[in-house]
């Protein structure tokens, strides 16, 4: 082999290796500058529904509950129900001791009686006043008989009214059909006047209870709409309608600082009828409705804003004859409807987009990135 046949191959042998150290720099700079990039994570898109949910949680009352009192301070002598017993309107519920207003009309059916007798007298005067012609006494005995008949109607007018006190008085009767839910002690049976004997539910009502809500969920409610409600105890099933929405008072208001706004809860009002209730069970909604609004739904923390309005990270390849590279892009968006958690993009967004969702660093528009 020649001189110059062997210094050729040596310079190819030296130029193949110098292009290969160049590549291999290259590429290792390459990898380098790579590994040095923000790492992400990706996911993509997907259109479905927003699903508003409430959830909400109670004990149920009765609708419609009275407190029967002891309207007269009597004494009681006999309770003739006993409690989660059904009455019938007018059933006697309670008999008092009557033996004072006995005594009173006693006397007042023995002082009647004394008057009657003596009114025989007046009128026997009043004749022989007549007869013997005497003006002067005749003016007076028509007057006495006129006294005694004032006498008399003022004495049958009392006599009525005791006597009606006594029937009322004597018994409590029931006020319309339902069920005792509570009687006072048995033992002491002495109640003080005005003081409540027992408790009577209307059970035809039924039961209610009640949840708040913050205002932005009162437009998944309409009244007289029917809910499921469900019995936490035995977890049965039961059908409730919406009955009231109200604006939730300060006391039961779950946010009571004084900065929250007046009206930023309400309380929606649950009614329930079902045979098998007897109130105090523990009850639960878990109320469901899709946004009519359609688009992507997004976590909201994926959303981010700035002074031009709201964007998402989404990721931008560039393709080269060296490899494929990523940017981070801001893609604007219009937004619509939200939940607590999500939120619908409108417009701004294609289905092919991959939208960053994490990131090692924090981004700006057009920043290189590595997805993991």
């Amino acid at each position: 082999m020649t001189s110059i046949s062997r210094r050729q191959r040596i310079t190819t042998v030296l130029f193949i290796l110098f292009f290969a150290i160049l590549a291999g720099l290259t590429f290792f700079s390459s990898t380098l500058e790579t590994m040095m990039l923000p790492k992400v994570i990706t996911e993509k898109i997907a259109s479905k529904p927003l699903v508003h949910q409430v959830n909400g949680s109670g004990v149920l009352t009765p609708r419609k509950q009275v407190e029967l009192m002891n309207e007269s301070g009597s004494k009681i002598l006999k309770v003739h129900v006993k409690e989660n017993e059904k009455v019938k309107k007018g059933q006697k519920l309670v008999t008092f001791d009557s033996s004072e207003l006995d005594e009173q009309l006693y006397q007042e059916e023995m002082a009647l009686k004394k008057q009657n007798m003596n009114r025989e007298v007046l009128k026997e005067n009043l004749m022989n006043a007549l007869r013997e012609g005497d003006e002067q006494v005749i003016a007076k005995a028509k007057r006495d008989f006129e006294l005694d008949n004032m006498d008399l109607e003022l004495a049958q007018r009392k006599l009525s009214k005791l006597r009606k006190d006594k029937a009322d008085k004597q018994t409590l009767t029931a006020p319309f059909s339902g069920k005792i839910t509570k009687i006072v002690d048995e033992d002491s049976m002495n109640v003080s006047q005005g003081g409540t004997i027992l408790t009577l539910m209307d059970s035809g009502k039924g039961f209610e209870f009640l949840f708040t809500v913050d205002s932005g969920n009162t437009a998944l409610f309409e009244i007289g709409s029917k809910v499921s409600v469900r019995l936490v105890k035995d977890n049965k099933l039961v059908n409730g309608t919406i009955q009231e929405i109200k604006v939730a008072s300060k006391e039961n208001r779950e946010d009571s600082s004084e900065d929250a706004p007046i009206d930023s809860s309400y309380q929606v009002v649950v009614s329930v009828t079902d045979d098998g209730l007897k109130g105090g069970e523990q009850v639960s909604v878990d109320i469901k409705k899709e946004s009519n609004e359609k688009g992507f739904v997004l976590p909201k923390k994926w959303v981010h804003k700035d002074a031009t309005g709201s964007y998402v990270y989404v990721v931008e390849e560039k393709k080269s004859s060296l490899g494929n590279t990523f940017n981070a892009r801001k893609a604007y968006v219009l937004t619509g409807d939200s939940t607590v958690d999500d939120i619908v993009v409108v417009n701004g967004l294609s289905p092919n987009d991959e939208i960053i969702i994490e990131s090692s660093e924090p981004l700006q528009e057009g920043n290189r990135i590595r997805i993991y």
